[in-house]
């Protein structure tokens, strides 16, 4: 079956983020609102294919992975029928998807249900989509390294097997920016998620991160503030570049700030580096450090990912997070989001959240606490 879709893939547990992101930057793009999407598990949405929305999303989208357009569907569920479908879909297709393409490569994605293992997928995707264009007089190759186009071929939540291009040209996890990572670096994406779901307005909010690492929760809000490009060297204005978001960033460890520093002159991002802790980084320094940048948001909202699980033993971990509870709260007015996985925050940080969901970067569980003061 011949399909005409925009699919945003992102991680578990981010469709609304994903949602809520493409709304801001499409209706300031092209000033008018996508259409509601089709949620496809809880880390995939499904539109209609509109080029121009594709365009913005592959350009600024921050919290989906990957975007891809969906072009082909089967029900069947071993390799012969699945590649009988598949040429003849392709053999009998007008539109020009494949224009200009010499090489393909092919990858799937999710197939544990099929009938086959996955290498017999990717060949038999391969061929038909080969063996189709041939049909139509169109010459394609396969090239593992470095191909014009990426075919990606996945189970989706129906039990078909969906086919498309992946305009994304794999996963974009990570932006590239990021050359000193540290010690169990977030994913960006995932930051990004962290800030839409925390409500991060970038007209009225300062942000900060007092144990920013690699700086990617500071770099990301920052960048999602002026509406940059997601990828290093896209050369498409920012959406909002006149937007001055006000970020800091701490850590007490002087070499990781530095790495932090590095990462976001490479990103392009403005953020206020600090050194220091907990105890250092109070209320006042905070409001202190935004004057000195000549900007006083009216909020103030902490975005932090604290260590994971496997980093602390329990007693520390309880002392840890008791310890970081009192810190916000003598923030005072400060919402607060955090990203952890280790089962005794939610009791040691000794607040009661507004929001909590499962969230993970890569192998990581975790959740994603939200306070209100």
């Amino acid at each position: 079956m011949i399909e005409d879709g925009l699919r945003l893939v992102g991680s578990a547990q981010t469709n609304r983020a994903m949602e809520a992101e493409l709304v801001r930057i499409v209706k300031k793009a092209l000033a008018r609102r996508p259409e509601a999407p089709r949620r496809d598990g809880t880390g995939q949405l499904a539109y209609a294919w509109d080029a121009e929305v594709a365009r913005v999303a592959l350009t600024y989208h921050r919290t989906s992975t990957r975007v891809v357009r969906d072009l082909y569907a089967s029900s069947a569920r071993r390799l012969e029928p699945l590649y009988e479908e598949l040429v003849e879909d392709v053999r009998r297709d007008r539109r020009d998807w494949h224009h200009g393409l010499r090489s393909i490569s092919v990858e799937v994605r999710r197939v544990d249900e099929f009938a086959a293992g996955e290498r017999q997928v990717v060949g038999t995707v391969k061929n038909a989509i080969v063996d189709g264009l041939g049909q139509r007089g169109a010459r394609v190759r396969v090239e593992v390294d470095e191909p014009d186009a990426l075919v990606v071929a996945r189970m989706d939540d129906r039990g078909r097997m969906l086919v498309g291009l992946d305009l994304t040209k794999g996963t974009r996890t990570r932006r590239g920016w990021r050359s000193e990572a540290g010690e169990a670096p977030l994913r960006e994406h995932v930051a990004a998620v962290m800030a839409i779901e925390a409500r991060y307005d970038p007209r009225r909010d300062l942000v900060v991160d007092p144990m920013c690492g690699a700086g990617t929760i500071a770099i990301e809000a920052a960048l999602a503030a002026k509406g940059a490009p997601v990828a290093m060297g896209d050369p498409a204005a920012p959406l909002w570049p006149e937007a001055r978001p006000v970020v800091v960033a701490g850590d007490r460890d002087l070499d990781v700030l530095v790495a932090a520093r590095n990462n976001a002159k490479r990103a392009g991002a403005d953020v206020i580096f600090q050194r220091g802790d907990l105890v250092t980084l109070d209320r006042e320094r905070i409001w202190s450090l935004a004057a000195d940048a000549g900007a006083v948001p009216e909020r103030g909202l902490v975005l932090c990912n604290p260590p994971w699980g496997e980093r602390l033993e329990l007693a520390e971990a309880r002392l840890f997070y008791g310890a970081l509870g009192d810190w916000w709260r003598g923030l005072r007015d400060f919402r607060a989001a955090f990203l952890v996985a280790n089962p005794a925050f939610e009791e040691a940080f000794g607040a009661r959240w507004a929001m909590k969901k499962p969230l993970s970067s890569g192998p990581l569980r975790g959740y994603l606490f939200v306070y209100e003061p």
